[in-house]
């Protein structure tokens, strides 16, 4: 339902938009996972991501998620900034909270 899906989005938009250090990045990749990947441009969005993190990083970060049980830092910082502050799906709600 798309009210529902709305909904979500705002919401996670709430709490990123207080997240302004690497930490805090980091902390909200790992507290809403779903929050990247809640429709398909995210999903594309998030695929991007890693694909340019894996060129530009030299690491592949499912591979080094095997490895180490988690994704790198770096890329969880690069992922939110690439996909929730400047992703499609959150870009309605961007100017609400800053």
């Amino acid at each position: 339902m798309q009210v529902n899906h709305d909904r979500k989005i705002k919401n996670y938009w709430k709490l990123a938009s207080v997240c302004k250090t690497n930490d805090d990045k980091i902390n909200f990749y790992d507290l809403y996972p779903d929050a990247f990947e809640l429709d398909s441009n995210q999903r594309e969005e998030l695929a991007r991501a890693m694909s340019y993190f894996q060129k530009e990083w030299e690491i592949d970060p499912y591979e080094y998620q095997e490895k180490h049980g988690d994704y790198p830092a770096e890329f969880k910082i690069y992922a939110f900034e690439n996909v929730i502050l400047r992703g499609t799906a959150y870009s309605k709600f961007s100017g609400l909270y800053d």
